[in-house]
């Protein structure tokens, strides 16, 4: 570029450092992190909504600067980077009444419109901005008006609702709305709460559903306050008061207000979730009538209720296109959810998800939960366990963040941690059978069979149905030389599912055990009938086919077990010396 000329002035831009092609949507900063300096960043930025930021977030900056050109003052201020942030987000900038004589009549009006929160309501570009500046300059009245209706409360359900994800209510009339003109300069205490509250959502939710309560119980008829106390309640694991908050907005909604569908479909998806994780259940009577009368209402909640409906009734394909495209953090919470339990999904991409969500969107202890599940299914478990662990500091009161938690050590060997683990999921829920379950796992890992079989007996008492726990009993019970217990064990649990492969190989090594060789192989088949690639029953059956002198039908067994396991497992070492031994005993038959 040459050097411009004595007496020319020229601009140079200095800094590409937060600078996003419009046209590639190509950036150097990551999906969620908030961007700039927080004195000049737009709502969206610092909401850290990178995929929603326009040409008119640069205009945001250009009235930041044009404001405290005239004014000597940025336009939100604050002791903290939080407290800007939250002024960006919930206060109006304080109106310029004290602009010099000099200033072009308008150019206060120019500065308004530059600082509208919702970026729909700012100039669409720079172009549109220099026309109304020149007009200005010109002495000519602005062609934009200030938008009208702003209003504090508005403004504030605009920011709240836009926490949820997609910014629902940046359209909602408040009533007694006022001029912009008339917006008072120092918000009221309701208004700080809910400022502090917004500035605490990330870090500390827990301490934010406590401002909002406070603020409620002063303005109990703020429904966008009550939508977002639900969220942060539900994040921390709360269900049942965020449950209470949201039926108090869908059950007595104010006329004309999208408020009730949002609460419609938060008390949907927190059904959804809940259950997944505390019951193992999807679709249940609890989620799908609030889906389903948020789908009839249509809209974009509407859009994200057919999604999260279609995945409660595990339509994973439909689910993945009703949820296509959706921008905000709920919509990638839903798609990291299909991806992550449809059996077909795409976990890497759940993570992704998942990923977007948590940066964007409220720290949900759930979400870091499912996100270490996906992370689980990629062998990723030192993520896995990072992930239950932040959980934990959201949740600390959810045992199946423990367990999920245990789980993960065990997995890594840590099996003194997973057995603490599995000890605090059972202080908080002495009835969580699961626990019981993983910890009889880990004891039995560690070579205590007695606690083993204590703690599948827990398991059963609570539920007697459980197919897994009988076998995994009767198998912990077959080590201990109770073969007895161990074959009613593996009755019971085929009684169940007679098709439950693993019992069927637990009952195989039994019968192998009491040198019931042929039955052990009927076993054996039932149990790959079941599950082809269970590479351990290939190895009892081989075992027991040489014991019946089936050499060739042995070493085509143990030939299989090469195939599927890995080289570093047990059952792969076994298949070897196995092989060698077959070969040895199948050439000593033909020497005879």
């Amino acid at each position: 570029m040459p050097v411009p000329g004595p007496g020319t002035a020229r601009a140079f831009v200095a800094d590409f450092g937060l600078a996003k092609s419009v046209a590639t949507g190509s950036k150097l900063t990551r999906t969620g992190e908030a961007l700039g300096t927080p004195a000049y960043m737009s709502p969206e930025q610092a909401r850290g909504e990178v995929s929603s930021l326009t040409a008119a977030t640069d205009v945001w900056s250009v009235g930041c600067v044009l404001y405290e050109m005239i004014s000597g003052r940025a336009p939100f201020e604050g002791e903290t980077d939080a407290a800007v942030v939250a002024k960006i987000l919930l206060e109006p900038p304080p109106r310029l009444g004290f602009l010099g004589a000099e200033a072009p009549r308008g150019l206060g009006t120019v500065v308004r419109v530059c600082l509208a929160k919702d970026p729909r309501r700012r100039y669409p570009g720079t172009g549109a901005l220099r026309e109304d500046l020149d007009r200005v300059l010109r002495a000519e009245p602005p062609r934009v008006r200030v938008p009208g209706g702003w209003h504090w409360k508005a403004a504030a359900a605009v920011a709240l609702a836009a926490t949820a994800g997609w910014g629902a209510a940046a359209a909602w009339p408040r009533a007694g709305a006022t001029s912009a003109a008339s917006v008072p300069e120092q918000p009221s205490r309701v208004d700080s709460l809910a400022a502090r509250a917004c500035a605490l959502r990330q870090t500390d939710p827990r301490r934010s559903a406590d401002l909002l309560r406070e603020a409620l119980e002063s303005e109990p008829r703020r429904e966008d306050l009550r939508l977002e106390r639900g969220l942060l309640l539900w994040a921390v694991g709360d269900g049942k008061e965020a449950r209470d908050e949201w039926a108090r907005v869908y059950e007595e909604p104010p006329e004309g207000a999208p408020e009730a569908e949002l609460a419609r479909l938060y008390s949907g998806l927190e059904a959804l979730w809940r259950l997944g994780h505390e019951a193992g259940a999807l679709g249940s009577p609890g989620a799908v009538p609030h889906l389903e009368a948020t789908a009839r209402a249509g809209g974009r909640a509407g859009r994200l209720a057919e999604g999260a409906l279609a995945a409660a009734r595990r339509a994973w394909p439909t689910a993945r296109e009703a949820l296509r495209g959706e921008p905000g953090w709920m919509p990638a919470l839903l798609r990291g959810y299909v991806e992550g339990h449809d059996p077909l999904g795409d976990k890497a991409l759940a993570v992704r998800e998942y990923d977007q969500a948590l940066e964007e969107g409220i720290p949900f202890g759930w979400a870091f939960s499912e996100r270490g599940r996906a992370r689980e299914d990629l062998g990723d478990f030192l993520g896995a366990k990072h992930d239950y662990g932040r959980a934990l500091g959201i949740a600390p009161r959810h045992p199946i963040l423990h367990l999920n938690l245990g789980n993960a050590k065990r997995a890594l060997g840590d099996l003194a941690g997973a057995l603490e683990a599995y000890e605090r999921a059972l202080a908080i829920d002495p009835r969580y059978a699961q626990a019981y379950g993983s910890r009889g796992n880990a004891k039995w890992d560690k070579g205590d069979l007695a606690g083993a079989i204590e703690d599948y007996s827990s398991l059963l008492e609570i539920n007697p149905r459980d197919a897994l726990a009988y076998s995994n009993r009767g198998a912990a019970r077959s080590d201990v030389g109770d073969i007895a217990g161990a074959m009613a064990d593996f009755e019971q649990a085929l009684g169940i599912d007679p098709t439950f492969a693993l019992a069927h190989y637990n009952r195989g090594n039994a019968r192998t055990s009491l040198r019931k060789f042929r039955e052990a192989i009927s076993d054996y088949d039932h149990a790959l009938k079941s599950d082809p690639n269970l590479a351990e029953a290939y190895n009892g059956r081989g075992r027991a086919r040489v014991a019946v002198w089936d050499f060739g039908g042995a070493l085509a067994d143990f030939e299989r077990v090469l195939v599927l396991a890995p080289p570093d497992s047990p059952a792969y070492r076994n298949a070897l010396s196995n092989r060698v031994i077959t070969r040895e005993a199948q050439a000593r038959q033909g020497g005879r």
